[in-house]
């Protein structure tokens, strides 16, 4: 096989990899992992169940690849922005640290947003169910904790009067509530029986709703600072 034949199966082999991880992640978004299956994906994504197995061994195999996908570059994004946060000249605040873990996922809403060949909304709603899915934690402990574990010692030399497990608890109440938020707008904006004839109108800008987040949070761990001094 001369150079150019193996560049063109090359190409051709990556487009079919990316593919099937689009399919599959989009089974995940709309239905569940209990409904991801390699017959589920091979007959979606009109491929031979050998491609699957081929690209990724296996269901393993094939969801860490659609994990790693998504979490690093979120992960190397949010660190970025920690890093940012934590050497400024003005000294490092808690808005900021608590902004560089927030925005990087939700400026996945923003409407021109779109990852590979699937949607913005795709991608948040597979993350949503990846970051809460039973047995997540091998996963996790992988490609998470060291975004985790920088994260939760940032607030704690921010907020040094704060016992630990308070400071984890905050934290983990911040990625409960973004999980929740990725999970689509139709769960940010159900409107309770109560309020049915109430007009209403839901922000779409990603810097509003961003900011959002970040006063909430930064007002629920300055309270944990005020009880603790």
């Amino acid at each position: 096989m001369n150079d150019k034949a193996r560049t063109a199966r090359k190409i051709a082999g990556d487009k079919t990899r990316t593919h099937i991880l689009d399919v599959a992640e989009r089974i995940c978004a709309e239905k569940g992992f209990d409904a991801l299956s390699m017959r589920a994906i091979s007959d979606e994504a009109s491929v031979n169940l050998g491609a699957v197995t081929y690209h990724f061994g296996g269901k393993d195999g094939l969801f860490e690849a659609l994990f790693k996908r998504r979490v690093l570059p979120l992960n190397e994004e949010r660190l970025s922005l920690l890093d940012a946060a934590l050497s400024q000249p003005r000294g490092v605040q808690l808005e900021d640290v608590i902004r560089a873990f927030v925005e990087p996922p939700m400026r996945l809403s923003a409407p021109a947003h779109k990852l590979s060949g699937n949607s913005a909304i795709v991608v948040m709603q597979f993350l949503s169910r990846a970051f809460s899915m039973p047995g997540e934690g091998q996963f996790l402990g992988t490609y998470y904790e060291p975004v985790r574990s920088r994260f939760i010692l940032a607030l704690k030399q921010l907020l040094p009067e704060v016992p630990l497990e308070a400071v984890i608890w905050g934290y983990n109440l911040m990625v409960g509530a973004i999980i929740y938020a990725m999970g689509g707008p139709e769960r940010m904006e159900r409107r309770p029986e109560v309020f049915a004839a109430t007009p209403m109108h839901f922000e779409t800008d990603v810097d509003v709703l961003v900011n959002r987040f970040v006063q909430f949070f930064s007002a629920g761990f300055s309270a944990y600072q005020q009880q603790s001094a």
